[in-house]
């Protein structure tokens, strides 16, 4: 049993346009006007595309895919 969040590739993608962010060679997250800066989770992780599960309201608090990153968000 899979406990995974799922959305369309380009759905991400527009997230991310939104935000200023763009992805790197390695399909890490980015900063657009810096992409040598990758963007980082709560927990102070890079995050690729494949695992990213959402943005953090009223923040650029990127969250990863997974049960354990959503409980920690919701702890916060």
């Amino acid at each position: 049993m899979s406990s995974q969040i799922l959305f369309e590739e380009n759905a991400k993608k527009e997230i991310l346009a939104l935000l200023d962010k763009t992805l790197d060679a390695d399909n890490m997250i980015v900063e657009k006007d810096n992409p040598l800066q990758k963007v980082l989770t709560f927990d102070g992780e890079e995050i690729s595309l494949n695992e990213l599960g959402g943005v953090q309201k009223g923040s650029e608090v990127f969250i990863k895919n997974n049960l354990v990153s959503l409980f920690r968000l919701f702890k916060r």
